[in-house]
C-alpha cells in the first residue's frame, strides 16, 4: 500500500531495521476519574507477546500500579480493580494493542504473518493473525508528512460488553531515537469518551533487548 511504504520510508529510510523485540519507556496520564501522573514500560517480543507495567504516581508518590501480560495468544492484566485472565475478548483486544504499539518498532509492520490492504492515498488496513482468527486495525497516515497519524479498530473494552467498540490510538508528535521515527506522545481513547483515558510521553526505546 502507497502510503505504508512512504511512512516507512519517512521513519526508517531504505532499509527496514531488525527489531525481534524492544523496552518502551516514558511518563504517561491516566484518566481514573481526574487524570493522573505516572510512568509506563512496555516491554516486547515481537510476535509472541508483551508485558505492560504502569505506575499512577501523583505528587510523585507511587498510589497504585497495573502489569497486563499478552503470551502467545493469551492476556493476564494484574490490576488493581482485580485480576482479569482466560477471556477470549480480553485476549483479541491484546492482540490489536501489540500491533498497534508497533508503531515503535516500525520493523515489526512488515511481518510475513500480516498483511496491508490498501483503501486510499492516505489510509491501509492492516490485517493481523489471531487464534480465533484474522482481526485488523485501520491506519491513518499524515497527508503532508507521511506519518502514522492514528490507528483505528472494533476493539473489546470489557469481557462484559455486547460489542466491541471504535477504539482510537493518536500519534501527536514524533522524534528520532537511533535514527528511527518513533511516536513523542500519543494517546489513547474510546469511541463514547469525550477525552483520551491515557496519554503517553516517551522517554525512550531500546532495540533488541534480551527480553529471555
Amino acid at each position: 500500500a502507497e502510503p505504508v511504504q512512504r511512512y516507512l520510508e519517512v521513519v526508517v529510510g531504505d532499509t527496514l531495521p531488525l527489531q525481534d523485540s524492544a523496552v518502551i519507556s516514558g511518563r504517561m496520564s491516566m484518566r481514573l476519574g481526574a487524570a493522573l501522573p505516572g510512568r509506563f514500560r512496555f516491554s516486547h517480543i515481537v510476535g509472541r507477546g508483551y508485558r505492560h507495567y504502569m505506575e499512577v504516581m501523583p505528587f510523585g508518590r507511587k498510589l497504585m500500579t497495573g502489569q497486563e501480560w499478552y503470551l502467545d495468544g493469551h492476556a493476564r492484566l494484574d490490576l488493581p480493580m482485580g485480576l482479569v485472565e482466560n477471556q477470549p475478548r480480553v485476549d483479541r483486544a491484546a492482540n490489536l494493542s501489540m500491533w498497534g504499539e508497533y508503531v515503535w518498532l516500525p520493523g515489526a509492520l512488515v511481518d510475513p504473518g500480516a498483511r496491508w490492504e490498501p483503501i486510499d492515498a492516505v489510509s491501509a488496513r492492516l490485517v493481523v493473525p489471531q487464534t480465533d482468527g484474522p482481526d485488523a486495525l485501520v491506519a491513518f497516515f499524515d497527508p503532508a508528512t507521511g506519518l502514522l497519524e492514528r490507528w483505528e479498530a472494533l476493539r473489546w473494552r470489557s469481557p462484559q460488553d455486547a460489542e466491541p467498540i471504535r477504539w482510537v490510538s493518536r500519534n501527536h508528535a514524533w522524534t528520532r531515537i537511533g535514527g528511527i521515527g518513533v511516536p513523542a506522545l500519543s494517546s489513547v481513547q474510546w469511541g463514547d469518551q469525550r477525552q483520551p483515558w491515557l496519554k503517553l510521553s516517551l522517554d525512550d526505546v531500546v532495540w533488541n533487548a534480551d527480553l529471555a
